[in-house]
């Protein structure tokens, strides 16, 4: 069973924001039956089961372009909860990056996708798609950081005005 193939399946048929419901109703699932194995009314099998398919939402997530941003979050949080339990650790390597840095990432991906694509071949397609999963997952964070950036602004002003 290659995963990469499945993960790419269901985007393909389901797509970007279908999965993302689909993230959301899984990891609402894993708190329920959390809270029903704490008490007592399920049991461990269960939490399992549903663990698993938060985590393959998770791994078809980090498949379609934020892996980047998953593993940066994973070590800020990692870094955080060492210090939190006094156990030295490097600080999390990867600032967050100018949106400028992430477009310009996101064009480049683009560009080798639109190479690929015009090949005709299904392996090309392939990667072409992969390419593209990355590049929307590039602009995707650069709005994100773009609207907190602007929020920011906007608060700051807002306080200047008071």
């Amino acid at each position: 069973m290659d995963k990469k193939e499945i993960y790419d399946a269901a985007f393909s048929r389901w797509g970007f924001d279908a999965q993302m419901l689909v993230l959301n109703e899984e990891a609402s699932e894993l708190a329920a039956v959390i809270s029903r194995f704490l008490n007592h009314r399920t049991n461990i099998g269960k939490v399992v089961s549903e663990a698993a398919d938060v985590e393959i939402m998770i791994e078809q997530l980090r498949n379609n372009g934020f892996g980047g941003e998953l593993d940066n979050e994973k070590s800020r949080k990692l870094a955080r909860l060492s210090r939190r339990l006094g156990i030295p650790a490097s600080a999390p390597a990867q600032l967050i990056p100018p949106p400028f840095e992430l477009i310009d990432e996101a064009l480049e991906h683009m560009c080798m996708a639109k190479g690929l694509s015009m090949s005709g071949k299904a392996s090309h397609n392939r990667q072409a798609a992969a390419h593209l999963r990355l590049a929307m997952g590039r602009m995707m964070y650069a709005a994100q950081i773009c609207v907190r950036d602007a929020q920011r602004i906007e608060q700051s002003a807002g306080r200047g005005n008071s």
